[in-house]
């Protein structure tokens, strides 16, 4: 493996290093925050396999940016609400592409030009601007442990392979 260790809780496939990896679609499946937060959890979770046809698909939402911090194990995090209901929220989660797993999955480029792009549009992490967001993300159900903007099911966009930030008319 390359990099150094930060992650635990599934870290191969919240990283698309897992022995799953090849089976994901990597064509991405337009969707709401609404329609996410209401999948059926899976029960059981596997450190090492995903849970189809959830895991084992590229999500598109639009959604409002409402939060984004560096997580302990160098990820990104990001609170997605619903542009429609901002009670409604889901996480997404760009890796840090030095660490174990995200650079051996291939995907390390494509981490670092996400968090280049989030950078580069909102100047900081601790940003108050709320903006419209286009994310694209693996489905990924995360064990639920008082994380800011966990939906109630789990779900997450983890890992984020692209983000657009959305023109809106003023």
């Amino acid at each position: 493996m390359c990099g150094g260790h930060c992650g635990s809780e599934r870290w191969l496939v919240k990283t698309l290093a897992d022995p799953d990896r090849e089976r994901v679609r990597l064509d991405p499946v337009p969707t709401t925050v609404e329609h996410l937060v209401n999948l059926q959890q899976p029960a059981g979770g596997s450190d090492l396999s995903r849970a189809a046809p959830v895991e084992l698909t590229v999500y598109q939402v639009e959604a409002r940016l409402l939060a984004l911090f560096p997580e302990n194990d160098g990820d990104f995090h990001l609170v997605l609400a619903s542009p429609r209901d901002s009670t409604l929220t889901i996480i997404a989660e760009v890796p840090d592409p030095q660490c174990e797993g995200a650079c051996a999955s291939g995907f390390g480029e494509v981490y670092g030009h996400v968090r280049q792009t989030l950078m580069a549009s909102l100047d900081s992490p601790q940003s108050n601007v709320h903006p419209l967001i286009r994310v694209t993300g693996v489905g990924f159900f995360d064990y639920i442990h008082g994380q800011a903007g966990v939906a109630p099911n789990g779900i997450e966009l983890h890992p984020v392979l692209d983000v657009e930030f959305m023109n809106e008319a003023p």
